[in-house]
């Protein structure tokens, strides 16, 4: 960004540094919230479950996500479930969420991992993985880009 550029660039980009400063903590929140049950998982009892579905669904043009549901019992009660783990989410290619369920079958007797404080919360992959840890970085990006944006704002301001 330099002296030339317009008024509306300078605008949009301390938007676009506003929206990073901001959201860097509140998904910061968010994603430790993630990070934090992930971690909590891993020393969660398990079950054995039954796969009622598991396939690949879309949620839109080019967005794929692991549709999988299952049930599982804790003492008397039953629960049906649909994460695999703390961190599911959607994929930009069909493959992401094919690896996901990748097998998974309909009919299949899997362990489910619960939360003895509240056994409705369960997943079939517990504990912290890659993703979970890669996912802790994404506020401190947000936020730094946010910084320096408005630092390279203050630097090439126009003197009055």
């Amino acid at each position: 960004m330099n002296d030339e550029q317009s008024p509306i660039v300078r605008f949009g980009f301390a938007v676009g540094a506003f929206f990073c400063l901001v959201g860097g903590p509140i998904s910061g929140y968010f994603l430790t919230m993630i990070f934090l049950e992930a971690q909590a998982s891993g020393s969660w009892p398990a079950v054995s479950g039954t796969i009622l579905k598991a396939e690949v669904g879309t949620t839109g043009v080019d967005r794929y996500f692991a549709d999988v549901r299952y049930n599982y019992r804790v003492g008397a009660n039953e629960f049906t479930g649909s994460r695999i783990r703390a961190s599911d989410g959607e994929f930009d290619v069909r493959d992401g969420a094919e690896q996901a369920i990748r097998g998974l079958s309909v009919g299949q007797a899997i362990p489910v991992f619960y939360n003895p404080t509240d056994p409705k919360q369960a997943l079939l992959k517990p504990g912290v993985g890659f993703q979970e840890y890669a996912l802790l970085l994404v506020p401190f990006i947000m936020f730094g880009f946010g910084v320096w944006s408005f630092h390279v704002l203050w630097r090439t301001r126009r003197p009055r």
